[in-house]
């Protein structure tokens, strides 16, 4: 199976934003929260990414019509939200099982716990988007791992910016 663009952009973008909402929750937060406002936040970008090109694109002169293209394009917004469901998945479990968000101490260690582990585990997806990408487009194993390499360098900022923020 050959990914196409649109697929390829889902999943980095779709992971990433599932990344930056679960770096932007309060510590502490309820994980079944966190999966509801990834769920959400991620469909409505879907929702507008479609909208929006559709309006921007669409033509009075199309064959298909505006509503027949207004569906097609919306489609386009499929793999952003299956590209947050492996976030939303292991937030709920965090939730059914009752497992700890992150707990900064007094002296400043940090004992890690839901929002650290999302992150890593969405690294490593993004590593994933990029070898899979890259694989697909007929890159050797070694480039292909650089360019994943440098999907997950996009997930170890948004981890930084995490830290820095808190």
């Amino acid at each position: 199976m050959r990914l196409q663009g649109n697929d390829i952009y889902g999943g980095v973008v779709g992971t990433i934003m599932a990344s930056v909402i679960v770096a932007a929750m309060p510590l502490g937060e309820s994980p079944r929260n966190s999966a509801l406002w990834v769920g959400i936040s991620v469909a409505i970008a879907a929702i507008t990414r479609g909208y929006g090109q559709h309006v921007s694109t669409h033509s009075a002169a199309s064959e298909s019509g505006f509503w027949a293209d207004l569906g097609r394009n919306m489609l386009t917004g499929i793999p952003l939200v299956i590209a947050c469901l492996p976030t939303v998945l292991l937030l709920l479990l965090a939730h059914f099982l009752d497992w700890p968000d992150d707990i900064v101490h007094p002296d400043g260690s940090v004992t890690i716990g839901f929002t650290t582990v999302t992150l890593v585990v969405n690294m490593a997806l993004l590593f994933g988007w990029g070898l899979l990408a890259a694989r697909s487009s007929g890159y050797s194993a070694w480039k292909a791992a650089a360019i994943g390499s440098g999907n997950t360098v996009l997930g170890l900022a948004v981890c930084l910016a995490n830290v820095l923020i808190r």
